[in-house]
């Protein structure tokens, strides 16, 4: 029993480690791809690179508070949060939501403007080329957060590899407008374009916001964990377990927590029937990775 509880601490602490480390790559990343941006979008004059840029400045700026929130959830339970700090990286999605909704607000705006009073553009080629290069970029980075965010089921790790994930559809939408300036002269395809890239970036920051309330607001956890739950304690029924009800889940940061009470035949000892308690937790914790599980023992 100690052996797994030490595997356990020891398995958390890698992942909370490669939590870290993601983290601190994507800032660096993100970095990288605002200066790139920045320069082009002063040698192109393009409103489609300005909407990139300003997509990978929220996405910097996202990466550094996941960075805290990562760091702040890994805290141990204390006096005052026995539960954790885990909820930190849903809050830090929730700011990040807003963040992104306000950008993509600014985008149409700038849009519209420019449909309006249409601006020309240059350098067009070599803006062609930094675009497929932070395409390249951002479509290695999200690989590995959702790498790390599948491992560990960080929600900051997920929602950064959705502002990534965007990024490559801005800069996919900037190289596209890119080549129509380059081969037609169409000027009006620059905003139009940024347009389209700005509702995207909204629906984005939509599901990331969701997600962030639905773990604010201990939503339960997905179906497929209630059967998992039944399916375990049904495997001890000839110990004398018959059956299980007031089942509870949510879920703080990766951490999930299951709380049910346990029928039990009535014949059984108090001693006998607390060590088959904790064998039916110790099953679930095992068979649901990162699971804390709380059982109530109800004779039948």
């Amino acid at each position: 029993m100690a052996a797994k509880a030490m595997q356990r601490i020891i398995t958390s602490r890698d992942e909370e480690r490669a939590k870290v480390r993601a983290a601190q790559l994507s800032i660096l990343a993100a970095a990288f791809l605002v200066a790139l941006k920045t320069v082009t979008g002063f040698l192109t004059g393009s409103i489609s690179v300005w909407a990139s840029l300003l997509d990978s400045t929220m996405d910097i700026f996202a990466s550094v508070i996941n960075f805290f929130a990562v760091r702040a959830a890994a805290r141990p339970a204390d006096e005052d949060h026995s539960y954790g700090h885990g909820k930190a990286e849903s809050l830090a999605g929730l700011f990040q939501s807003l963040v992104i909704a306000a950008s993509g607000i600014f985008l149409i705006r700038e849009a519209i403007r420019r449909i309006i009073a249409p601006h020309p553009t240059s350098s067009e080629l070599v803006g062609v080329g930094v675009m497929l290069i932070a395409i390249l970029v951002s479509a290695g980075l999200v690989w590995h957060l959702r790498r790390v965010a599948r491992e560990t089921e960080s929600p900051a790790l997920l929602s950064d590899s959705l502002h990534y994930a965007t990024d490559i559809y801005t800069n996919s939408g900037a190289l596209l407008a890119l080549l129509i300036i380059l081969l037609t002269g169409w000027l009006l395809i620059d905003p139009l374009i940024s347009i389209v890239i700005a509702i995207y970036i909204l629906w984005s920051a939509f599901h990331v916001g969701r997600e962030a309330v639905d773990v604010l607001m201990d939503k339960r956890l997905p179906q497929e964990i209630d059967e998992q739950v039944a399916s375990i304690v049904s495997s001890f029924r000839d110990e004398g377990v018959i059956g299980f009800h007031d089942l509870r889940t949510r879920r703080s940061g990766s951490q999930k927590f299951i709380d049910l009470h346990l029928e039990m035949e009535r014949d059984k000892r108090l001693e006998d029937a607390h060590a088959i308690s904790v064998r039916v937790l110790r099953a679930i914790e095992a068979q649901i990775p990162r699971s804390r599980v709380q059982i109530h023992t109800d004779p039948a």
